[in-house]
């Protein structure tokens, strides 16, 4: 006996055809996430916001020290790749009771600072 008679071929075919294209174009076009992808897509959003956060800090750090105008002449004077590093090293990235400053601060500190001309 067989399992499908051929009038049902077309049908099961089909249906099979509509349910493979209605999956690939829910996680391809209409933005369908996994759990894991939705989780890691969750983490980085708020890594960015504490980024974010702690730039802001920095920046109203640098702004507040002592001799602002010299240290921001010698930032500006530095190569942008390389400001992020300034800014570590001056201590300004550090968040209390930390030894060292989260990886992205530094550099997103620098570019509130100066800001990319576009």
């Amino acid at each position: 006996m067989a399992l499908l008679y051929d009038g049902e071929k077309p049908f099961f075919l089909g249906a099979v055809t509509g349910a493979v294209l209605f999956a690939w174009l829910g996680f391809s076009a209409f933005g369908w996430k996994t759990d894991g992808k939705s989780e890691m897509l969750g983490k980085q959003q708020a890594e960015r916001a504490v980024v974010t956060a702690y730039a802001q800090i920095c920046s109203a750090q640098f702004n507040a020290a002592k001799d602002f105008p010299d240290r921001l002449a010698t930032l500006q004077k530095s190569e942008r790749w390389s400001r992020g590093d300034v800014v570590a090293k001056g201590g300004w990235a550090t968040m209390y009771g930390t030894k060292e400053p989260m990886q992205g601060v530094s550099q997103a500190c620098a570019d509130l600072l100066i800001p990319e001309k576009i």
